[in-house]
């Protein structure tokens, strides 16, 4: 009995070592083969054909400029290709370019599709981006700086890779305010954009808050022809305040400003812009205030050599133009596109056999996931003109 109650525990033994054995053999053979064919995708390229849907005439109407704005939004991609290809990803890309109609963005939207693609970058106006809201329901759509808080009602494989207007007008208020305690504030709106007429009421509620006792005066105007907008008679009562231009585009909020200054000779007149510079003539070594007027902007800290993201992309870019960087326009480019090839190469094990499409949506998701303001920065500053370019003169932050 003894001998018999002794045999028994070492019989069971036996079989369980087998049926360990047995799951562990199957153990391995799974994660060689995951491991296998996760190797595989490593090793073979994948290709993400991008459509570029953009309308560069309302950055730079001028021709001669409008070269050099194509050239360095191209250079943007094309730096982000040559990051990609060391994920091997090929990134194939074709410009959609439209006019500046109102809807004339709505007849790319088939061409696009039927080309294929797999990933939408632009259009950069806000009003534009949410024209496309029941056009792409199963490609994702990124814009390089769309901000218009209007963007959060889009399904969800819509992103801007740019801080909504909310935040930023939050910074632009609180920079006014402390810059210019004591003026009251005269804001001047283009009346057809809405964006524009968002954003300004979005500055009034902030500015409110923070300043309840200044006087706040509101002008909506149309911008078609600016020189033929009477300033004496839009700035009456208003030249010894602090100015905010709420506009499509910073070429033309500049055609404004010196337009409206050269009425009022030995006056300083004090202007805002929320627009975003796509070049980057910033005078940083040596400067002097030299304008008639004082002209300032709020808009993100690129160019940062200590930024690791940055330093890839200027490496990058140095590598195919040998030169560095300096158009800002290269790098928001850079970061929609790059923002999509991080994601695929991060996330793509939640999209394995998947096509292209859905993996980016998938992989891109789950970026997003874990990160809700993937790929956007938080770090702003108030940019002063000189005659030379543009002066950091004011540190920001977009963190919450």
């Amino acid at each position: 009995m003894r001998c018999w109650m002794n045999l028994r525990p070492i019989k069971n033994f036996n079989i369980d070592i087998k049926n360990r054995a047995v799951v562990l053999m199957f153990l391995v053979l799974l994660i060689s083969s995951t491991t296998g064919y996760a190797h595989r995708l490593a090793s073979e390229t994948e290709t993400i054909k991008i459509a570029l849907l953009d309308c560069p005439y309302n950055e730079m109407p001028l021709i001669p400029f409008l070269s050099e704005y194509e050239k360095a939004y191209f250079a943007g991609v094309e730096t982000a290709a040559r990051v990609a290809k060391k994920y091997n990803i090929k990134i194939e890309y074709k410009p959609f370019i439209y006019n500046k109609g109102a809807l004339d963005i709505l007849a790319e939207i088939p061409i696009i599709k039927r080309w294929g693609a797999n990933l939408v970058i632009g259009p950069n106006s806000s009003d534009q981006f949410i024209l496309l809201r029941n056009s792409f329901r199963d490609v994702m759509v990124l814009s390089a700086y769309a901000s218009g808080d209007a963007l959060q009602t889009l399904p969800g494989n819509f992103y801007s890779t740019f801080l909504p207007d909310s935040r930023i007008i939050a910074l632009l208020s609180k920079s006014v305010k402390i810059k210019f305690p004591q003026k009251n504030i005269y804001i001047i709106v283009q009346a057809d954009c809405k964006q524009c007429v968002d954003a300004s009421q979005l500055f009034i509620k902030n500015y409110k808050k923070i300043s309840p006792d200044t006087q706040l005066v509101v002008n909506k105007i149309i911008m078609d022809n600016i020189n033929t907008i009477d300033s004496k008679k839009l700035m009456t009562d208003h030249i010894d305040n602090v100015t905010l231009v709420f506009n499509s585009s910073y070429y033309d909020y500049n055609v404004f400003v010196n337009h409206i200054t050269a009425s009022f000779p030995g006056k300083n007149l004090i202007f805002f812009s929320d627009q975003d510079n796509w070049s980057n003539e910033v005078d940083g070594q040596t400067h002097q205030f030299d304008l008639i007027y004082e002209s300032y902007r709020i808009g993100p800290v690129l160019f940062d050599y200590n930024s690791p993201r940055f330093k890839k992309f200027a490496n990058a870019y140095y590598e195919i133009y040998h030169q560095k960087p300096r158009d800002a326009i290269s790098y928001l480019t850079y970061v929609s596109v790059i923002s999509a090839v991080e994601a695929l190469h991060q996330f793509s094990m939640a999209s394995l056999k998947k096509g292209m499409n859905e993996k980016l949506l998938n992989s891109y998701f789950a970026a997003l996931k874990k990160n809700p303001n993937w790929f956007r920065t938080d770090a702003y500053g108030i940019y002063r003109l000189t005659s030379n370019g543009e002066v950091l003169v004011d540190n920001l932050t977009g963190s919450h």
